[in-house]
């Protein structure tokens, strides 16, 4: 089971969702992450890829992805953002 670490533009983007529906899912997808560190799609935009780097993951949590990158040498997964599924990071 991989550790998870937060980046701090991740914790921003959390304490700004006012919906506690939204925020619920947030924090199912990241038990999910935790448990199977691949759970996430690595079909992203190339704008999301040049923001995060190579090799990033997200789960869509509408209106929301939560993107976040698996390290699974070293069974790590940064949570990077929570951004507009339409929009750019």
């Amino acid at each position: 089971m991989p550790q998870l670490e937060f980046s701090e533009r991740f914790a921003d983007d959390l304490a700004a969702v006012t919906s506690p529906r939204v925020e619920a899912r947030v924090m199912r997808a990241l038990d999910c992450i935790e448990s199977f560190g691949n759970f996430g799609s690595p079909l992203l935009p190339r704008s999301v890829e040049d923001r995060f780097g190579n090799g990033v993951r997200k789960v869509v949590i509408r209106p929301f992805d939560l993107i976040y990158t698996h390290y699974p040498e070293q069974d790590l997964v940064r949570v990077e953002a929570l951004v507009y599924a339409r929009g750019t990071p």
